[in-house]
């Protein structure tokens, strides 16, 4: 049963998390930008509170639903669930075992997403730490690049697990 350690290490990541964010807060100027356009210069700016509500919503909620979404959804509404040959895989004698499985597998997708947004965080605090603010690719690539390997191997790991038997 693998879901019991990918929910406790999504805890210990979003506590991580939630901490740094606090941690750092106060690094920010009061106006931060927070958003930032092609040319890696700021075109959107908030309060330093209002970016802290902002991130720790996406730190604290955000990864957490997106798994809970996956592991729950397809326990009440299973014509809802789009992987491969879900008949077979929600036939009655294998549903309890693929639905675990699934919600398993969101908790790790929820970690995946808690490290891209405390990354991002990240980012804008070495951003807003340059006069004027820039958006250093330098983390910011590494970053995304690492999420989207990240997302394409938990993809091949579920459409792996919901292949359909020889």
């Amino acid at each position: 049963m693998i879901r019991p350690r990918s929910l406790a290490i999504l805890g210990v990541l979003a506590l991580m998390g939630t901490l740094f964010v606090l941690f750092t807060i106060g690094e920010l100027p009061e106006w931060v930008a927070s958003h930032f356009g092609s040319d890696d210069d700021p075109d959107g700016w908030m309060t330093r509170n209002g970016y802290l509500f902002f991130i720790l919503s996406f730190v604290l909620v955000y990864p957490v639903l997106i798994g809970f979404l996956i592991g729950f959804l397809p326990r009440v509404r299973p014509e809802w669930v789009n992987f491969p040959n879900r008949d077979y895989w929600l036939a009655p004698e294998r549903r309890d075992d693929s639905l675990e499985f699934l919600a398993a597998h969101g908790y790790w997708f929820s970690c995946l997403l808690l490290v891209l947004v405390v990354g991002i965080h990240w980012t804008i605090l070495v951003a807003n730490g340059s006069d004027p603010p820039t958006l250093p690719i330098r983390i910011f690539a590494p970053l995304l690049t690492g999420f989207i390997v990240g997302f394409i191997v938990w993809l091949i790991v579920i459409f792996r697990r919901f292949r359909k038997p020889q």
